[in-house]
Order: C-alpha cells, then sequence, then structure tokens
C-alpha cells in the first residue's frame, strides 16, 4: 500500500513552514509602522510563494514517470516564471498616488517581492539564502528609517497665505520663512473680493526640523490661514 505521508513529504512541510516564519518576521515589522500589507499579508504570500517552487521542481514527477517520452524534457522554470508575473501585479496595486502627487506604499511593494523570493528560495530547499535574506531584509526595514538623522528627507508643507500687498507682503514672508530655514517652491495665487490674495504654495523646510517644529513655525506666522504636512 502506498504511504499517505513520506519523508518527502515531511521535508516539504518543513520548507512551507519555515517560509511561513520568513514571512512573519518581514510582515510583524510592516505592521508594526501600521503599513498597508502586514503580518498575515506577508504569511500567506510567502507561504504560497515556496508552495508555487515546491510545485515547480517536484509537482509533475509522477506524471514524467508515467508518460515518459524519449526527447521530452520539462521547463520546471515556467511555474517559477508565473510566481513573479502574478505577484508583480499584486504588489503594483499596493502603490498608491496621493493627492499631493505623493507616492506611497512604493518599500511596502518592494518588500513583498522580497518575501516572495525568500518564500521561492526557501521553497527551492535554499535554507542559508533564504534566512539570510530575511535578515537582510529587516535590516533594511529598521535602520534605513525616515526618522533616522542620517536618512531624513526635508519636510514639505502645503501652506495657503492670505496677504493684502502682493509684493510687499510676499517680501515680508520670504524673509520670515528665509529666517527658519524654508522656501516657497511653487506658487499659485487666487484674488479676493477684498483685494486681498490668498497664496497657495509647497514650502520646503530643513531636514533638522521636525513636523512639531513646523507646526509651531506655521501657526506663529500671521499671513498663515492653514496649512497641511505629509
Amino acid at each position: 500500500m502506498e504511504k499517505i505521508i513520506t519523508a518527502n513529504d515531511i521535508t516539504i512541510l518543513v520548507r512551507i513552514i519555515l517560509a511561513m516564519m520568513a514571512g512573519a518576521v518581514i510582515g510583524y515589522e510592516r505592521e508594526y509602522h501600521d503599513k498597508v500589507a502586514g503580518l498575515r499579508t506577508h504569511i500567506l504570500l510567502c507561504m504560497a510563494s515556496a508552495i508555487m517552487m515546491i510545485v515547480s521542481k517536484y509537482g509533475f514527477f509522477d506524471m514524467l514517470n508515467e508518460f515518459f517520452i524519449e526527447g521530452i524534457r520539462v521547463d520546471v522554470s515556467r511555474v517559477a516564471a508565473g510566481i513573479i508575473a502574478g505577484m508583480g501585479i499584486f504588489s503594483g496595486g499596493i502603490v498608491f498616488i496621493g493627492k499631493r502627487g505623493n507616492v506611497s506604499g512604493v518599500t511596502t511593494a518592494a518588500g513583498i517581492w522580497a518575501t516572495i523570493g525568500i518564500g521561492m528560495v526557501i521553497g527551492a530547499g535554499m535554507y542559508a539564502v533564504g534566512i539570510g535574506t530575511v535578515i537582510l531584509v529587516e535590516l533594511v526595514q529598521l535602520l534605513l528609517r525616515h526618522d533616522l538623522p542620517v536618512y531624513k528627507r526635508a519636510v514639505v508643507a502645503i501652506v495657503c497665505f492670505e496677504l493684502n500687498d502682493v509684493k510687499a507682503d510676499r517680501n515680508l514672508l520670504t524673509k520670515k520663512l528665509d529666517s527658519f530655514h524654508a522656501k516657497m517652491s511653487s506658487q499659485k495665487w487666487e484674488k479676493k473680493r477684498e483685494g486681498r490674495y490668498i497664496l497657495k504654495s509647497n514650502v520646503v523646510f530643513d531636514v533638522t526640523q521636525s513636523k512639531d517644529d513646523i507646526v509651531d513655525i506655521l501657526s506663529g506666522i500671521d499671513e498663515v490661514i492653514s496649512f497641511e504636512l505629509p
């Protein structure tokens, strides 16, 4: 009688479980930072890619043995190529373009690609490569965060100013912003009936200033009527 569970099946199950654990490590960090794809998503993706890779390597052996034809060869990379194509669409769906034109979700999508790759190498039996890649992904995600001093980006705020005199008030406003190491990168003017003007601008602040500092700065400028931070 044919065995229901063989030693090879146990090895495959160990690979799948290891892939799930690898996905959990990456997914936990993403969920901790409140990202779109979290713990469960990364676990399932890594597990699914491992299963597909295992099927790509071993799933057709019985058919080859039963219907062996001289000269016929099977390309075991076809299923793996399908994983890349399918998961590329999934990763692309996580990238969002906000109303300000800011793109978000790129890092999460890249992390999903890495998770899929990890699942594939573990499914292929390359345990050291898979575990080592998990460590590298976590180092990248944790060490190269935007709130680190060496990796900070300038904060760009959308600010609306109310001005009475276009030239004089704008020059005064520019000097105020210069004193805080900030500058306007774009300007959109709107004239009001009372003779006043609304200036909407992207204001770029110095990388050394936190969002709390920027709120204090903008709150202290009389011409500011509203502002928005990313």
